[in-house]
């Protein structure tokens, strides 16, 4: 059920008996930018550390405790080119906990949202200072993670200099020098005042009261605008390649490619199918051919991002294999514009995404993310979703397959 709580604010309320807990989502929309990621992100951890009421984490854990052991977190994600700052809450609902919790968990909320730790137009200093270094801290860690580095090195390789989507949704170590406790006041009034809101609640619950209890939450009207979260840029005229060494014992070798297929368009289940067959799925030829049979890979999976038309490839390798496995993938993906594929895989892959997709069901983080999508789109509701996958043709998959095009090559390697 979908209610406006002002302009560019909007209610949606999932009433469901399957879970013992209720779940809140609220999400800030806004496109995303090469300078708003880090400070959004700081933005988030800011806030789900401190309010005027509940000063330190300590305070708002000891709250938290006190609703039954709820929780409410904040973090950062991204849907193309939209950046999305949201806030999650997950509590027993009232009729087990026999007392109204969802009345407090709002007002916890409208705390933790709408009275920050700010005084005289900044965020408390040594808070501040505490969280710019734990987020420098989480950045720098995740790089040291050699798989993630290699991919976001592809990235690197695969959009142009000037592109947003080089910057990670969680923001670059580099930009944290540029924040302060005052500049970061402005980012957080845009984000209240100005960003589009959507509030799930998912849960055993009734629309209307969830309605009522929510008009606590004093969120103003502001202009909407059609969110534009896709992203295509043109081919290079030749395929972009970088070799790094380090001192890796494994080496990483990530392909990049353009597949024009995009979240809910025409093409949309055939490319699921299409990258289930190519390394999405433990019956892909990547898997079966590179590193079961082959044995020259530790992992070879493929990745496709339905927003950005973009279809990636991780491998683990033994350097010196790297040119023979980049030789392999080639030839997987020439056997797949072939139609070069039995029956039985394919209905394997097709009963593997179905199964995905009903498992997911399970998951309250999964449906709430799918209603995120729905709404930023302005999509009708999923509808026959099994049939549709089981619909794809071989002929389906070879027509998707011929439309990748290889963009960047990235070597992570240990030898010289």
């Amino acid at each position: 059920m979908h209610f406006d709580l002002a302009s560019g604010v909007a209610l949606h309320v999932i009433p469901t008996k399957q879970f013992k807990m209720t779940h809140v989502l609220i999400t800030f929309t806004t496109p995303q930018t090469r300078d708003n990621a880090t400070a959004r992100n700081l933005l988030a951890n800011l806030l789900e550390t401190s309010t005027h009421r509940y000063p330190t984490q300590t305070a708002l854990a000891r709250q938290l405790a006190n609703l039954y052991g709820a929780y409410v977190g904040m973090g950062v994600g991204r849907v193309g080119r939209l950046h999305t700052v949201r806030l999650r809450a997950s509590f027993v609902n009232d009729q087990i906990a026999g007392t109204n919790l969802f009345t407090q968990v709002v007002e916890l909320i409208n705390e933790i949202l709408f009275h920050p730790l700010i005084d005289d137009n900044e965020f408390d200093g040594p808070t501040f200072r505490i969280q710019a270094h734990n987020l420098q801290q989480t950045i720098t860690a995740l790089y040291d993670d050699k798989q993630f580095y290699a991919n976001r090195q592809l990235m690197n390789l695969y959009y142009p200099t000037d592109a947003i989507l080089r910057v990670p949704s969680f923001g670059r170590v580099a930009d944290l020098a540029k924040l302060t406790a005052q500049n970061l006041v402005p980012v957080y009034r845009n984000m209240v005042e100005r960003d589009r809101v959507d509030i799930f609640v998912l849960g055993d619950v009734d629309p209307v009261t969830v309605k009522d209890e929510l008009t606590v939450l004093p969120f103003a009207g502001r202009p909407v605008a059609a969110m534009r979260p896709y992203y295509q840029q043109p081919l290079y005229p030749a395929i972009r390649r970088r070799v790094e060494h380090q001192p890796v014992v494994q080496a990483k070798l990530n392909l990049g490619y353009q597949l024009p297929v995009y979240y809910q368009d025409q093409n949309y289940y055939a490319g699921l199918v299409f990258n289930g067959l190519f390394g999405g799925t433990p019956y892909s030829k990547l898997f079966t051919n590179v590193r079961e049979k082959a044995s020259l890979a530790y992992y070879a999976t493929s990745r496709l991002l339905p927003f950005t038309g973009f279809l990636g490839i991780q491998t683990g390798v033994q350097a010196a294999d790297a040119q023979r496995v980049e030789e392999l993938i080639a030839q997987q993906l020439a056997d797949l514009c072939m139609g070069k594929f039995t029956t039985e895989q394919l209905v394997e892959v097709q009963d593997s995404l179905i199964n995905q997709y009903r498992a997911s069901h399970d998951l309250a983080n999964n449906i709430l993310g799918r209603q995120l999508l729905r709404a930023l789109l302005d999509l009708p509701p999923e509808t026959a979703v099994a049939e549709k996958i089981n619909a794809v043709t071989p002929d389906d998959v070879a027509r998707v397959a011929q439309l990748v095009k290889m963009q960047a090559i990235y070597l992570l390697s240990g030898e010289k």
